[in-house]
């Protein structure tokens, strides 16, 4: 067990015993968060201020996860899709790591920091938006 363990062990220790004395109303203000423990510093004739928290970073979905669908399934139903309004209708509820998915999929490269919404407008022109235009220069 490291240093930093043992010395986590002991101040747990420490403060469990500091609880056991509390009586049972200030247990529940505690646990209900109505009070707060303070560190007093030894020798110190205040409480030391608390520390403002750390901010946690949002959990990011990593590169190695898998993703929530088929992609293969998300580029057949893009090519059944009549418009690119319905195609970003169809993506626009999925999370970015899907969709930089079917990106890869598609064989389209370098989106790892492309916006959703950017990543989406090109995921319609190439599948959509690609056989529209097709459609149209046959047309004429």
């Amino acid at each position: 067990m490291s240093d930093v363990a043992k010395l986590s062990m002991t101040v747990l220790q420490r403060i469990s015993e500091f609880l056991a004395t509390l009586p049972e109303d200030q247990l529940v203000d505690i646990a209900e968060g109505r009070a707060t423990l303070t560190y007093h510093p030894f020798g110190a004739a205040t409480p030391a201020a608390p520390a403002a928290p750390a901010k946690k970073a949002p959990a990011r979905r990593t590169a190695a996860a898998k993703p929530a669908k088929d992609m293969s399934v998300v580029v057949d139903d893009l090519a059944s899709l009549q418009t690119r309004d319905e195609g970003e209708r169809y993506l626009k509820p999925m999370l970015v790591g899907d969709l930089r998915a079917v990106a890869a999929q598609l064989g389209i490269g370098g989106v790892s920091k492309t916006p959703k919404g950017d990543l989406i407008t090109m995921l319609v022109e190439r599948t959509i938006g690609a056989r529209l235009n097709s459609l149209a220069v046959r047309q004429l």
